[in-house]
């Protein structure tokens, strides 16, 4: 799957999901945000494809996608992305298993 194409299906997806989005040029990166009642996106055009990707994939892992359909590439990606932004296991959790007597 082309990056053009996995940014269109991202867009789509973004709208079904009710948020409006934009590719406009402008100065920094762009992301999500709230205009009055709306929900939007606004993505620099004169990044890559790759960084437009990315932004896309970041804001869509915070949505709840599940029952969307779409290519496995771009679930695939969101759920990347998704995992990236998981905190960190905490060592403390009584469910880790982290060997804390290394001199056995």
């Amino acid at each position: 799957m082309r990056q053009k194409q996995i940014i269109e299906e991202m867009a789509l997806l973004a709208e079904k999901l009710g948020l409006n989005i934009k590719f406009d040029e402008f100065d920094g990166r762009g992301g999500w945000c709230r205009v009055k009642d709306s929900q939007r996106i606004i993505i620099n055009k004169r990044l890559g494809p790759q960084e437009q990707i990315r932004i896309l994939s970041q804001i869509l892992a915070g949505l709840q996608i599940e029952e969307q359909s779409m290519a496995p590439k771009v679930r695939q990606l969101i759920e990347e992305a998704r995992e990236e932004m998981q905190p960190a296991l905490d060592i403390s959790d009584k469910n880790s298993k982290v060997d804390t007597n290394p001199e056995k």
